[in-house]
This record gives C-alpha cells, sequence and structure tokens, in this order.
C-alpha cells in the first residue's frame, strides 16, 4: 500500500492504517526530531505529538504541496520548535526551595505552628497534582530520589519523568501562591 492510501485511510480513522504509517516513518521522524531537540524525553515528546497530528490532520493532507515524508518532517519541525520556544519561556524550577517551602520545623510555638500550616498547604497543593506528577514530586524532592531512579521506578523515559516533575512543580508553585493558607 503507498503512502497516499494509507493517508486517505488514516482520514478515514484507520487505526491499522496509522500503525502502518507510524511503522514506516517513525525512523525518520525520531531521527529528525532527536537532532533538533537534544533531550531524548523531549523529542520523544515530539515524536508522539507529531504522528498524533497525523493522525488529527490526515484529511488535510495535500499531494500537490509536497510528498508524505515532506509534510510529515515540517510537522515534525514546527512542533519541535514549538516546544523548544516553550521551554525557553518557562521559568526553571530547579527544588522545592524555589517554592518558597519553609525549612524544617522550627523550635519556637509560634514557628511550630506556622511550619505546621505551611506543611498543609503543601500536602493540600501536593494532593491537587495529578497521580504522575504528584509521584515524581514527591519521590525527587521528599524522598530523596533521583530523576533517573524515579523514571526507572515508573518504567518511564527518563526526559517524561523530568517533564512531569517540572510540571509538578509548577502546577503546586501555583496552587501555594494562589491558595495561600489552607485551613485542615
Amino acid at each position: 500500500m503507498d503512502d497516499l492510501d494509507l493517508i486517505q485511510r488514516i482520514a478515514g480513522g484507520d487505526e491499522k492504517a496509522m500503525m502502518t504509517f507510524y511503522d514506516r516513518y517513525f525512523g525518520l521522524v525520531a531521527g529528525y526530531c532527536r537532532k533538533l531537540v537534544h533531550d531524548r524525553g523531549v523529542a520523544d515528546e515530539v515524536i508522539q505529538d507529531t504522528f498524533w497530528q497525523v493522525w488529527r490532520t490526515a484529511a488535510q493532507y495535500n499531494s500537490e504541496r509536497g510528498a508524505p515524508s515532506t509534510w510529515i518532517l515540517t510537522m515534525a519541525k514546527s512542533r519541535a520548535v514549538d516546544r523548544l520556544r516553550q521551554l525557553a519561556r518557562r521559568p526553571q524550577l530547579d527544588s522545592l526551595e524555589d517554592l518558597a517551602i519553609p525549612p524544617p520545623a522550627p523550635e519556637g510555638v509560634t514557628d511550630k505552628v506556622e511550619h505546621r500550616e505551611s506543611m498543609q498547604e503543601l500536602a493540600h497543593g501536593m494532593a491537587r497534582l495529578p497521580d504522575e506528577q504528584r509521584r515524581m514530586v514527591q519521590w525527587v524532592y521528599l524522598d530523596g530520589l533521583t530523576a533517573v531512579e524515579s523514571a526507572r521506578r515508573e518504567n518511564i523515559p527518563l526526559g517524561t519523568a523530568k517533564t512531569r516533575l517540572r510540571l509538578g512543580l509548577e502546577k503546586l508553585r501555583k496552587t501555594l501562591l494562589e491558595v495561600g493558607p489552607h485551613d485542615a
């Protein structure tokens, strides 16, 4: 089956055609994305986004504008550039200290009460995270695992673990800044 037939079938919702197209173009797209994006996890996300876009937009393919390989590589480049721009705009959160999490429990009664309230806010914020992000934040910043160890524990690529961790920290920071003191 040629590429044009596959794309037409994909446009009609044929999952088997999509898998054939994926198998045919995965190596090309993966090699291209990994050259553009030097973080393997982020590149893998771009690859996934590219094939998801193929699935969603196959009906818009126009053979007069280029070959299927050109079409998919154009999508891959667009997704990669978008992702790199997105990453460049985001502030980097490297630790819970960036969230202004209080230090270990202090000595004075007033300080202990404030610390307890802060820890309750942290627990509330953690509870609001998606499970996969909460686990990453818990393991890396509260249990002391490395991102590599956490990725292995979840059986996911390191880049995916780092993305979940970063997103979790960003959501946690936003929650803590917006919610303020939380009554338990």
